[in-house]
């Protein structure tokens, strides 16, 4: 596929799946190439990754982070249990991380997917049909996202906004649905709504699974796809992928692109 195909198929379908072999001396090498390759720019820090105690809690040093963070205190044939669907960003704006780029290094034993749901296609077909409903979802006071690391002022790191809405002309999505979120569903049969056809119907035909083998590479648009990691089971050696994020879309760079 060539460089601008690739940013085509990102921009159209909202995610690509690519080979990028693993380079053994720096994992993350294969990230900077094909960042540069999208037009994308230098790989973001979230906002969570930037603040000291979280930083000294989790080991997080820059813009690129590997999944797990320590693999020597992996246990061989051990289970990990899967996510609920959430945006890269706990603490970002709407849209703020525009692409998430995933890498696999080494393939879980069992399981192991990458599930995206398409929430901003869900979110219009949602406004076609319930427009109160939808309506709800773009309250800037309807979804509050919070870290649950353990620090001193645990009110500090959550912020609360819209679950959706539009950046620069474009639906944009915050929608994540787990541990760390809040959803104010008080007196509000709309939003009780909008969630029971988001949590049910839309996964029906706006998700998609997608399991990489090692040297393949997954790049989704994160300001219009949810994404969850799926339970696995460990091998004789940890399942590794790395991360990077970015707060732009690829985009084309080329003199005539």
């Amino acid at each position: 596929m060539t460089e601008r195909g690739l940013i085509a198929e990102v921009t159209a379908r909202g995610y690509a799946v690519i080979s990028a072999p693993v380079i053994a001396d720096d994992p993350f090498e294969a990230h900077r190439h094909v960042a540069q390759s999208l037009g994308l720019p230098d790989a973001y820090t979230p906002l969570l990754y930037k603040d000291p105690e979280v930083r000294s809690a989790v080991g997080q040093v820059g813009p690129y982070n590997e999944i797990p963070r320590d693999t020597k205190s992996v246990q061989p044939w051990s289970e990990v249990p899967g996510q609920l669907f959430h945006v890269d960003g706990l603490l970002e704006p709407l849209g703020g991380i525009k692409t998430t780029i995933l890498h696999c290094l080494t393939q879980a034993h069992s399981g192991g997917e990458t599930e995206l749901f398409f929430s901003c296609d869900a979110f219009m077909e949602l406004s076609a049909t319930d427009r109160g409903a939808a309506q709800s979802l773009l309250d800037p006071a309807v979804l509050t996202r919070f870290a649950t690391i353990s620090e001193s002022t645990p009110a500090r790191l959550r912020v609360t906004g819209p679950a959706f809405g539009w950046v620069d002309g474009n639906l944009a999505t915050r929608f994540s649905d787990g541990p760390t979120e809040l959803w104010n569903i008080s007196e509000n049969p709309e939003l009780q709504r909008a969630l029971d056809y988001l949590r049910g119907p839309a996964l029906e035909t706006h998700r998609v699974q997608v399991r990489l083998a090692p040297g393949e590479m997954l790049i989704f648009r994160n300001d219009r796809v949810s994404h969850r990691g799926c339970a696995y089971q460990n091998g004789v050696h940890p399942r590794r992928l790395t991360r990077s994020m970015y707060s732009s879309a690829p985009r084309d760079s080329s003199p005539h692109g």
